[in-house]
């Protein structure tokens, strides 16, 4: 009776071989037809290589020569002889083999062959789904196996229902139909919050909302209490309905928005008990929800709710950004430039740049002073960036809105100072060697509210923007720009706000 090879479990000193190359070492001997019968019985002779080349570390080495190979032979010998695969098939192949194959040899090994691939693609596709979902908890039950998790009794958070090859990875939309129409059959409502894809809306029997925004951002503020209460009422029409939130990964902007809706419906007091409480219950490591803008937007759903305010946009100006302290840049100083973008309800997003400014060495701190402010309202986000050469480098960016400033400080009047700690900084966060900002390294923007009867003839261009606090613009700003980086920005919009 030969088997695996690398299995080693039998007492049987014949070991055969797949293949006539060098190789054999890497598969399996054959289970003479005459002998298949003691495998049926019971006797487990399992091929140890074929689950090891199943794991997650053998997929990334070698994914499918070894399999094919073996596949290959499986159906060679089929076809031309009486030799069966490992035994490992043919226990899998045993019970069925007859009614596929008419109960003779030729329909066992074919029960074998077919065993076996659909074991091994199982096994592939799991493997890769599980290095994608990292730390995120799965639910392995009942058969099913997704990118997915019941936060509460009623509220699932999933990762995107992907077809075609995405779906090798993520959840196959296919086996999400089967999983909401077996375990909550005509009591579910999906929450689509991708912006940048779709799907087909009829395998869900069209029970899908969407509330799309960017990967990686924060919504817009305005669209977090109707989502809330949309959930609401759903989940308040029957106490069986039950809420699906997704984004891609099912991670990110699915746990802001469940987060706020935890705040909305009283589960959760403060926006931070919400953050922790997602956390252990979507992922391993507790790290739900990262990015901190998309906390800063949770907090500030609590602090409408907490003040039971009312949303309304707010006018700002912006008049000076303060580094603290300075970073240091590797190869002398830095040019630091930066860019504001506002979405507008109408016209869609507009983008504006600043001039470069070059970052004094030995200061203590760095200060971009704007000679005269311009406006901005409601959700916006500030990048910066160094310029290298002909190139950019990108060093952190945040969101915030104007209407959540706080008490004036510091200024007093109308003016607010708005600090942001490193860890409060998009990709900043992530900076765990401190190589360019310091660990303690902070910013601080200088807004001021716009008095609602302010003509807009009064709005500054960003070039003309100036840096004090021994720094001075960089001189060869203004010539090193990119044609192409300029036809993206438009300075002139600020008049017409």
């Amino acid at each position: 009776m030969g088997l695996c090879i690398s299995c080693r479990k039998s007492r049987n000193t014949f070991k055969g071989r797949c293949t006539k190359s060098t190789a054999a070492k890497d598969f399996v001997g054959f289970l003479s037809p005459t002998k298949h019968a003691s495998a049926a019985s019971g006797t487990s002779l399992l091929c140890d290589r074929l689950q090891q080349q199943s794991s997650a570390s053998a997929l990334l080495n070698q994914p499918y020569d070894a399999a094919q190979r073996h596949r290959a032979d499986v159906d060679r010998r089929a076809a031309s002889s009486d030799d069966l695969g490992c035994a490992d098939c043919c226990l899998r192949a045993a019970g069925g083999a007859a009614a596929r194959g008419g109960g003779g040899g030729k329909g066992i090994r074919r029960g074998a062959a077919e065993a076996m691939a659909a074991s091994f693609s199982t096994n592939i596709t799991n493997s890769l789904k599980g290095l994608v979902s990292k730390k995120r908890n799965r639910y392995k039950q009942d058969g099913f196996n997704l990118d997915l998790t019941y936060i509460t009794d009623n509220i699932i958070a999933m990762g995107y229902p992907a077809c075609n090859l995405e779906s090798v990875y993520r959840n196959n939309i296919e086996d999400v139909v089967k999983f909401l129409d077996q375990k909550h059959p005509d009591h579910y409502m999906i929450y689509n919050l991708c912006k940048e894809r779709s799907y087909d809306k009829s395998k869900f029997h069209n029970r899908v909302k969407e509330f799309p925004f960017e990967d990686h951002n924060p919504p817009k503020i305005e669209s977090i209490e109707p989502f809330c209460e949309d959930v609401k009422e759903w989940l308040e029409k029957d106490s069986q309905n039950v809420a699906v939130v997704h984004c891609k990964a099912g991670k990110g902007r699915t746990g802001t928005m469940i987060c706020c809706y935890l705040l909305h419906s009283r589960i959760c007091c403060t926006a931070d008990q919400a953050l922790c409480f997602y956390g252990e219950k979507r992922t391993q490591d507790t790290k739900g929800v990262t990015i901190p803008s998309q906390v800063r937007y949770v907090k500030y759903y609590e602090q409408l709710l907490t003040h039971r305010t009312q949303y309304a946009p707010v006018t700002v100006y912006v008049k000076e950004f303060v580094f603290e302290p300075v970073p240091t840049f590797a190869g002398g100083p830095g040019n630091l430039f930066f860019t504001i973008a506002k979405t507008f309800s109408s016209e869609g997003e507009k983008r504006f740049k600043s001039d470069v400014y070059k970052v004094p060495v030995d200061a203590r701190s760095f200060c971009i002073k704007l000679d005269r402010c311009f406006r901005l309202t409601g959700d916006v986000k500030v990048e910066f960036f160094n310029k290298v050469m002909m190139r950019k480098e990108k060093l952190f960016h945040f969101w915030f809105n104007t209407f959540f400033l706080g008490y004036p400080e510091v200024y007093g009047g109308d003016s607010y100072e708005l600090t942001f700690e490193k860890n409060q900084l998009d990709k900043l966060n992530k900076d765990k060697q401190h190589k360019i900002f310091n660990e303690k390294f902070k910013l601080t923007m200088v807004v001021k509210k716009v008095p609602k009867v302010e003509n807009a003839a009064f709005l500054p261009r960003l070039g003309q923007t100036r840096v004090i606090s021994n720094s001075t613009p960089s001189d060869s700003s203004a010539e090193s720009t990119d044609e192409s980086e300029e036809d993206d920005w438009d300075s002139d919009a600020l008049y017409n706000m």
